[in-house]
């Protein structure tokens, strides 16, 4: 049996986790208790135990689970299954017992991986989930995700957050330590110190390792330290000394760095100019966009064995360019172009949202919404008046951040004459209805008048053939009287 699985904490008292997390956790449940209807959101990187103190807190809590994975099928039709029958029906448990949601007995239903929820066999899947948050369903939810800005900004604001950070080399040691103890074996510390500093943050990974190593002994000591080189997170500004500072090839580290390529570019060209210069800066850069030409291909073909070609050229290829190395400490920055992308992603996550809305709406692809009609809305509505530019959002169901994102100061008229004259969009499949009722009106009005005018015709040549008849029987004596 895996020690990961064997040592899995069994209450949240067990954890592996800072107090303040494991507080804001049981605050969550016990707000679950008295009504307040909002999944909570666990965040961080792999290993660090998010799945484990979701099922810590559902034995805490004594709530039955339901654990859906990046194994399992989560799309539209999975989601509204089994989660959406889930979270809104009571439970029954392992035993047979009868689960009242009303005397506190929930389940817990665990979303893992949620962030990976846009694949193919997913679609439809967040769609469907945040449509069964927004009913207050009344089973708690909790979502599990690695990256949680790969989920959308609606999602997340349905949730509660809670991040997480990697764990201490003293906090993996320590759980380490109790397992030795469990299994009866002998360590020292300090290799229990250097499995702990390779998971790097990684306690399942270290757990994983503890157990590699220790295979078929009773005593475990330096020399049985034998753990290849985790793919980790190494220090870049490290491997941009190398690369700039030194004759090394810097291509190995690159390759173990907890950086896709297309970052790590950024992090080379955002340095380039503060360790060259002249002749040395242009041939660095040219390295650069031979390799940030691998790096398109790789998107543009799904080819990723171009990668090592790219992650090549940008750390030897620009390495082996410079004729002199500049000494001295070199204070490296940041890509100034992530600290742009992080201030403007909830700028573009409400773009992507109005696009999608032009989208349906207008019957359009997503590419020609943004070239074709997005400027021209736009257009419209900052040069309209307002009852016109409130008909348009009506149309479009833009929301408050779509109209602020589009207008402005303007938003705040907009919605209120919406909100006044109570605009929204009509549904289409009402005005279908609507226009074959008045289909069926119209050709019911026309067929009674078309027999009332037969029925006229009718009664005006009977009156006809009367008179006639009439005016053959008079003789010549009546006619002039």
């Amino acid at each position: 049996m895996l020690w990961t699985e064997k040592y899995r904490p069994e209450t949240l008292e067990e954890v592996v986790a800072d107090k303040e997390v494991i507080a804001k956790i049981t605050d969550w449940a016990k707000k679950w208790l008295k009504g307040s209807y909002k999944p909570l959101l666990l965040a961080g990187p792999p290993g660090i135990g998010k799945t484990s103190i979701a099922l810590a807190l559902a034995k805490t809590m004594k709530w039955e689970f339901v654990e859906l994975n990046a194994s399992d099928q989560r799309n539209l039709q999975a989601i509204e299954k089994i989660v959406g029958s889930g979270v809104f029906n009571e439970t029954i448990s392992d035993e047979g017992e009868f689960l009242s949601s009303k005397s506190g007995r929930l389940k817990l239903i665990i979303l893992d991986e949620v962030d990976n929820i846009h694949k193919k066999e997913d679609f439809g899947g967040e769609s469907a989930l945040i449509r069964i948050i927004k009913k207050k369903p009344r089973q708690p939810i909790v979502l599990i995700a690695n990256d949680p800005y790969k989920l959308s900004l609606e999602l997340r604001k349905l949730c509660e957050f809670i991040d997480f950070k990697r764990l201490t080399k003293t906090q993996i040691v320590k759980v380490l330590q109790k397992i030795c103890a469990k299994e009866g074996i002998e360590c020292e510390k300090s290799v229990l110190e250097s499995i702990a500093v390779n998971a790097g943050g990684d306690l399942r990974a270290a757990i994983n390792d503890l157990q590699a190593i220790a295979e078929g002994k009773e005593k475990i000591n330096v020399e049985d330290l034998v753990v290849g080189k985790r793919t980790q997170e190494v220090d870049v500004f490290r491997l941009l000394q190398k690369i700039f500072k030194t004759n090394y090839s810097a291509y190995a580290d690159a390759m173990l760095l907890d950086e896709a390529p297309e970052d790590l570019i950024q992090w080379i060209e955002e340095n380039l100019s503060l360790e060259y210069e002249g002749k040395d800066l242009f041939k660095g850069y040219l390295a650069l966009s031979r390799a940030d030409i691998f790096i398109s291909r790789v998107k543009r073909r799904q080819s990723y064995r171009l990668w090592k070609y790219a992650t090549y050229l940008m750390t030897d290829g620009v390495q082996q360019m410079r004729e002199e190395k500049k000494s001295g400490f070199t204070r490296y920055k940041r890509p100034d172009i992530w600290q742009f992308l992080f201030q403007t992603r909830q700028k573009r996550e409400i773009r992507e949202k109005i696009l999608k809305k032009i989208s349906v709406s207008s019957h359009l692809s997503k590419s020609k919404a943004k070239t074709e009609m997005l400027p021209f809305i736009a257009l419209l509505l900052n040069n309209l008046g307002v009852e016109k530019s409130a008909k348009i959002s009506a149309f479009y169901e833009f929301s408050k951040d779509d109209l602020e994102f589009l207008v402005g100061e303007k938003a705040s008229e907009i919605l209120e004459f919406m909100e006044r004259n109570r605009l929204h969009k009509i549904d289409e499949t009402w005005i279908s209805h609507k226009k074959e009722d008045l289909e069926v009106e119209t050709a019911k009005t026309e067929e009674f008048e078309a027999k009332e005018a037969r029925e006229d015709v009718e009664k005006g040549a009977e009156e006809g053939e009367r008179k006639e008849k009439k005016a053959k029987s008079l003789t010549l004596d009546d006619f002039f009287s």
